[in-house]
């Protein structure tokens, strides 16, 4: 008997001990080391590294605070902030300033001043009258390369639809997130882009499944349009009724389905905050088998191609 009472509690606290690392293993990783996780990110990122960037966690909703030294720096934050683990949202605070800009200017030490003030200018003679001059040409305008693979957020403005959509047709959208190389902004956050669709299929009424696939077209900057080609993002309906989405990353690179909000209008593409981290994506708003691309869904495309942008003259300080 002691035997078997033995046997029976050994299976009973077996039993327990799998429960508690089950519950240990499904409530994910806590606020603290989520944020423990975002700085080793930043620390070991030299292009964060000394930025002074707060970083709050509340129950996985990240929000980034404090000054950017510039738009690299706080794009590059925000990345690192959203592909770590356990992070459900995070909203971007963060403004754009250097600690340095805000400094003082040195002045002048005291027996500089004693100096100055001993030994003032000698009152200056009218200049003789000189032929005028004639005026500077202006700066020539300047060109900036968007080198291949660099990845480019945007926010539909259109919607999209597999079942009354065709081929070719070409859809509104904006920068989500503004286009950066090495420091300096190259395209703004809210430029108007366009997305083509590539192909579309309507899923039939007994089988077959419906399909899209989007490219990058166009983004404009500084008052000029320019075609780009991109990476495809595809995606394609259950057949025969299912309500589920898959998707499929083609071409150069794979875009990414950050998140997709229903309804908005042109305006609307304002905030940062961005649910689920990098690699995730919030599953496309379907009607059976078709596929639908609501405005204000947010995609990835990366750039297949170099694109040489030109920018106005640099203004004279």
């Amino acid at each position: 008997m002691k035997r078997k009472q033995l046997h029976q509690l050994a299976t009973v606290l077996a039993l327990s001990l799998v429960l508690m690392m089950v519950g240990a293993c499904s409530k994910g990783p806590s606020d603290d080391s989520i944020n423990a996780a975002i700085k080793s990110a930043y620390f070991s990122d030299p292009a964060v590294k000394n930025e002074p960037i707060d970083i709050a966690v509340n129950n996985g909703e990240v929000t980034l605070s404090g000054k950017a030294s510039s738009d690299g720096a706080r794009l590059q934050a925000y990345k690192l902030a959203v592909g770590t683990p356990g992070v459900k949202k995070v909203d971007d605070k963060m403004e754009i300033g250097s600690a340095a800009a805000m400094e003082a200017p040195p002045t002048l030490p005291e027996p500089a001043k004693m100096e100055q003030a001993a030994n003032p200018p000698a009152e200056r003679r009218p200049a003789e009258a000189m032929p005028e001059a004639a005026p500077p040409p202006p700066p020539p305008p300047r060109k900036v390369t968007i080198p291949a693979g660099t990845t480019v957020r945007i926010r539909m403005i259109d919607s999209i639809d597999s079942k009354t959509n065709k081929p070719g047709e070409s859809f509104m959208a904006s920068l989500e997130a503004p286009i950066v190389v090495g420091e300096q902004v190259v395209v703004p956050k809210g430029s108007d882009a366009s997305v083509r669709l590539v192909n579309a299929k309507s899923a039939g009424k007994m089988k077959g499944k419906s399909e899209l696939e989007l490219q990058l077209a166009s983004i404009k900057a500084h008052g000029k349009s320019y075609e780009v080609q991109s990476s495809s993002y595809q995606e394609e309906g259950a057949s025969r009724g299912k309500q589920t989405a898959k998707r499929v990353g083609v071409g150069a690179g794979i875009g990414a389905l950050i998140g997709g909000i229903a309804g908005g209008g042109k305006g609307a593409a304002i905030g940062a905050g961005i649910g689920a981290g990098a690699g995730t994506a919030t599953q496309l708003l379907t009607k059976g088998p078709q596929v639908k691309v609501p405005s204000e869904t947010k995609l990835d495309f990366d750039l297949a191609n170099p694109v040489q942008i030109t920018l106005p003259p640099k203004k004279k300080s």
